[in-house]
């Protein structure tokens, strides 16, 4: 069998052209082949059965609904590549939205920011990458917290992100110049919709808040006042529709929301507050 042969029956197993990245992805990693020289040798015939069986149990799991990103145990976000188990979840596009607004009020003055429930770091690192801040990355989940603390290592950030296990906000009483937050705003029942992808084998701790999906964002939002620095920011990421109840949360808190993003779906996905 050639690469060619074996990318166009593992298409047509799938049914499903859009997976024909993924299916391109695995057979790279498989064979240990750039993406340029897969296309260069797809008329060779396959000689490698290791990796021809590598190929076969990973595609089995992709075609079963695994993530792309748990079969090859890393993802790219924001032009970096971290790994990822399912003890996180897997870094989305739409928080990149997030980071990029992060780094725009950063610039390149020093500032301590709190990173709440920093999953595999990928929010911590890249800012810790392209700004002069210095990160508390805090993460409840003992494992996912494992995962913080290899991708840290990966990138050589151990003076710049410092990785804690906690609940939102950090024992003492530090204050901080930003505080970035991908927390859970899925309600018990978004979760019994969501995708078998999704439900299956990300961790519902991540995502799931509670029965009306705000419970983590209110909580949240009652604690930022006395953590955030005069005329800081909160940088939040929320749930479709979720916009209205968090202003509510806002208004309590004695905080005010200076901007929302949207997301490239159109949905109002970044709240940014200032204190």
């Amino acid at each position: 069998m050639r690469y060619s042969e074996l990318f166009a029956a593992s298409l047509e197993k799938s049914g499903k052209n859009e997976l024909s990245t993924a299916v391109e992805a695995l057979i790279e990693s498989s064979f240990g082949i750039s993406r340029t020289r897969f296309w260069i040798r797809k008329n060779e015939v396959i000689r490698d059965v290791a990796g021809l069986r590598r190929f076969r149990l990973r595609l089995r799991r992709l075609l079963a609904g695994e993530p792309l990103a748990y079969i090859l145990k890393e993802k790219e976000f924001y032009g970096e590549r971290f790994a990822v188990t399912p003890a996180v979840l897997v870094p989305r596009p739409e928080t990149e939205l997030l980071v990029e607004k992060a780094l725009a009020i950063l610039g390149q003055e020093p500032a301590h920011v709190l990173d709440i429930g920093a999953g595999s770091g990928a929010i911590s690192i890249i800012l810790a990458l392209r700004s002069r801040a210095e990160i508390t990355a805090l993460e409840i989940s003992r494992p996912a917290l494992r995962i913080l603390k290899e991708n840290i290592a990966r990138f050589s950030l151990q003076e710049r992100v410092r990785p804690l296990a906690g609940d939102l906000f950090p024992g003492k009483g530090e204050t901080y110049q930003l505080i970035v937050a991908n927390p859970p705003y899925l309600s018990r029942k978004d979760w019994r919709d969501s995708p078998p992808s999704i439900r299956e084998y990300e961790p519902e701790i991540a995502l799931v808040a509670g029965p009306s999906g705000t419970e983590v964002l209110r909580r949240i939002v009652a604690g930022v006042p006395c953590r955030l620095a005069p005329g800081g920011r909160l940088l939040l990421e929320i749930g479709k529709g979720q916009r209205p109840v968090v202003r509510d949360f806002l208004r309590a808190a004695g905080l005010r929301e200076i901007e929302c993003i949207r997301d490239y779906a159109g949905i109002e996905r970044v709240i940014v507050v200032k204190k």
